[in-house]
């Protein structure tokens, strides 16, 4: 089995930038779409970002078998 190590997750308008720690090269996925749906953030990549044993990234959960759905409690911005 192997180990969970450090992965950040960059979020931007049209794509995510996985990086994980110890290699150089980061991954890039174009995002399907996005929804909040009963207080959960959900986040559809167009292909696998995560290795079949890895469940969470830092501030995500991860899952799926031919894309990546990010999870996460929804943010609510009270700044308006």
């Amino acid at each position: 089995m192997k180990r969970e190590g450090a992965v950040t997750v960059s979020m931007g308008e049209d794509v995510v930038v996985v990086k994980r720690e110890g290699v150089s090269t980061a991954t890039v996925a174009v995002i399907l779409g996005n929804l909040v749906k009963d207080g959960v953030e959900i986040v559809c990549l167009d292909r696998l970002v995560h290795a079949p044993y890895e469940t969470e990234f830092i501030g995500w959960t991860v899952r799926g078998a031919v894309t990546t759905l990010l999870t996460r409690p929804a943010v609510i911005d009270c700044s308006t």
